[in-house]
């Protein structure tokens, strides 16, 4: 069926149900976001005809607010001119017909992103910022790694340029600390309380936990409107900590390998906006010639410290049949990021399309009762026993999956779940391993060890 002809309420309601599938969701061709000049509404609850950065958009009373698949941004009730709004639209005979609209309740003098700096040869790149909506670029010749640069950007005033990233190890021996935090989505002002409560950071945001370990379980990236601030620090702390005998590991998760691969539907609407202002796609700033993106891609997806085996959704007994090791699981990822997105042969088959397969560490959500029917059956103690007799682990720890607080998943203790919302620091919660005992903890240190219930098996 040609695009053109499908009813804008049906491809509203559309695009709404296949938003909340898990697996592919095409991304909506037709969107923009821009500013409001002007609006003129004919009918009730702001129907009528909106100009959007000299382009007319006819309103429908059916239209949708927000656009489905953004959660972080709630949308202004009250249009107001000068303000951004994002449109989803058909294009019907020429006319823009609005199928879903998110007013976002604040001008392009709010957004920021960057910096980004963009690789042209060996020692050549463009640095790309944008402060108060507008965009500055600088260039710089004669660059080698460890040299610092100056930028625009007010949060993150000087970057440091490694023109060859190290992978780090995926299996390091038992540290006498380890805090580890997941889904952390852009949230940078929570995770910087978050850490200076718990002593990890000094007022000053430099590293302060010696031979600690900090571990980031995946989805930094995506929702907040903070994402480019955020990676800076994690890719500064990570230097930080290692000169201090402590380790930063980042476990990649499902959206940084979407936002790889240029599935962007979840990146908040702010960048949208600055990329196009950019001339440059989100994935585009995050490809394998940019300094972020480099850095990105040399990172694991499978970590073990300890006695804790870190995965960003979950380990599956189908992934433990293959037989990898930790090395051999991170590799095939590394070297499988980028596009395209939802590869249709990589989703049929676990071993070459670990990123993508509902069975790989980016997906794999059976250790939850809610939705263990649909990822292959709750897995059996044998099978986590064996998992981590695998790696030499007593505990898997995982994101992806909210619970409500950081704690043993479905009375299991081998199971530990840490997806919690870091919209504001009374959320925000982390798991901390201390001296081999194990604990929750918030945003201002305070620790509640983990206790463990075990609860019936369904055979019993």
């Amino acid at each position: 069926m040609s695009r053109s002809v499908i009813p804008p309420r049906f491809s509203a309601l559309l695009i709404m149900a296949l938003s909340c599938l898990w697996g592919v969701v095409p991304l909506d061709a037709d969107e923009a976001i821009g500013v409001l000049d002007s609006f003129d509404p004919s009918g009730s609850e702001g129907a009528g005809v909106w100009r959007i950065d000299g382009e007319n958009y006819v309103v429908r009373s059916d239209s949708e607010n927000p656009i489905p698949g953004v959660s972080s941004v709630d949308g202004a009730v009250v249009p107001v001119l000068g303000h951004l709004v994002r449109v989803g639209y058909d294009l019907q005979d020429g006319i823009r017909y609005v199928i879903s609209m998110q007013r976002l309740g604040h001008g392009p003098e709010a957004v920021q992103d960057g910096p980004h700096l963009i690789w042209k040869n060996a020692t050549s790149a463009t640095m790309i910022t944008v402060v108060d909506g507008e965009v500055i670029r600088t260039e710089h010749t004669g660059l080698s790694d460890g040299d610092e640069l100056p930028t625009p950007s007010r949060a993150v005033p000087m970057i440091r340029v490694e023109s060859d990233p190290v992978c780090p190890p995926a299996s390091l021996p038992a540290a006498r600390r380890i805090l580890a935090v997941s889904d952390l989505e852009g949230n940078y002002d929570t995770f910087l309380t978050f850490l200076t409560g718990n002593g990890v950071i000094d007022g000053a945001g430099n590293w302060a936990w010696g031979d600690g370990h900090l571990v980031l379980n995946g989805d930094i990236v995506d929702r907040g409107d903070r994402v480019t601030e955020l990676l800076w620090l994690i890719r500064r702390l990570e230097r930080q900590a290692g000169d201090a005998g402590g380790h930063v590991h980042f476990v990649l998760g499902n959206h940084e390998s979407m936002v790889l691969a240029g599935d962007l539907r979840y990146i908040h609407p702010n960048y949208r906006f600055s990329t196009d202002r950019i001339g440059l796609s989100y994935d585009r700033l995050h490809g394998p010639d940019s300094e972020l993106g480099r850095w990105l891609r040399n990172h694991n997806s499978v970590v073990r410290v300890g006695p804790l085996l870190f995965v960003h959704a979950g380990y599956s007994p189908q992934l433990d049949r293959l037989g990898l090791d930790l090395d051999e699981i991170n590799e095939t990822i590394r070297v499988g990021l980028g596009p395209p997105a939802w590869p249709s042969e990589a989703r049929a088959d676990l071993r070459t399309g670990l990123i993508w397969h509902q069975q790989g560490p980016h997906w794999y959500r059976g250790y939850f009762p809610e939705h263990a029917e649909r990822w292959g059956g709750r897995p059996g103690d044998d099978a986590l026993e064996a998992i981590l007799t695998r790696h030499g682990a007593k505990h898997i720890v995982v994101g992806h999956t909210v619970v409500d607080q950081v704690g043993h998943i479905d009375g299991r203790v081998q199971l530990i779940g840490i997806d919690v919302a870091w919209r504001d620091p009374s959320e925000a919660e982390g798991l901390l391993h201390d001296e081999g005992r194990l604990y929750r903890v918030d945003a201002t240190g305070q620790r509640t060890e983990l206790a463990f219930e075990a609860v019936p098996t369904p055979s019993e």
